[in-house]
């Protein structure tokens, strides 16, 4: 794991900040990953629950970032901040609402992002299930050591949910089968999973 380039962009993310009061968590394929799951990540993702920790990873990160702004639509994967234009919003008719910062650490795209309204996704512990980017993930996240860091992420039981909704089957399975071998939260993966989903995932996974 150690000589691959999103792992070296990660050690980088913490070496700049490590010891700075901004709370951050990593979501998607990296903290699965991080927690046994056997997938590739295409990107670093690091949620934030403010607009001032938004604005101080990217001042950490600043060097990086070109000076011109982006010629892309924010829509195009190849949208990447710059000195001129360090993050955009957008928002959609069914309420959602995102501030999204991207950039590149050695070599591999980091995307930074404060959702301030998540309208339209479900997101509770009472049948809809547990969303990977909502209001739960905060008081339900797990510390992860590596290395010299303690990372924060968001657990496999509602990674899985995530993935499920998303319908990426192989990461579901790669999920599954990581927490087949290593264990699981009987209680956090009720609350997590959506009812549709409640039946066939726990056929799939020993007590």
């Amino acid at each position: 794991m150690k000589h691959k380039r999103w792992y070296k962009a990660l050690m980088n993310v913490c070496d700049r900040l490590d010891g700075k009061e901004i709370e951050w968590i990593l979501v998607g394929s990296a903290g699965s990953v991080l927690q046994g799951a056997d997938m590739e990540p295409n990107d670093l993702d690091l949620y934030v629950r403010s607009e001032k920790a938004l604005k101080e990873i990217m001042n950490n990160f600043s060097a990086l970032l070109p000076e011109k702004a982006s010629e892309v639509d924010y829509d195009n994967p190849a949208w990447l901040s710059s000195l001129t234009e360090t993050t955009f919003t957008q928002s959609f008719p069914f309420g959602f609402t995102w501030t999204k910062g991207k950039f590149f650490v050695a070599g591999f795209p980091v995307e930074v992002v404060l959702i301030s309204e998540s309208g339209g996704i479900p997101d509770n512990m009472t049948g809809d299930g547990i969303w990977e980017g909502g209001q739960y993930i905060w008081e339900l996240s797990k510390e992860v050591r590596v290395d010299t860091h303690t990372i924060r992420t968001v657990p496999l039981e509602i990674q899985l949910e995530s993935n499920l909704r998303r319908e990426r089957d192989e990461r579901a399975e790669a999920i599954i089968e990581t927490l087949n071998k290593n264990g699981y939260d009987e209680s956090l993966l009720t609350k997590a999973l959506a009812q549709k989903h409640q039946a066939e995932i726990k056929r799939r996974i020993s007590r």
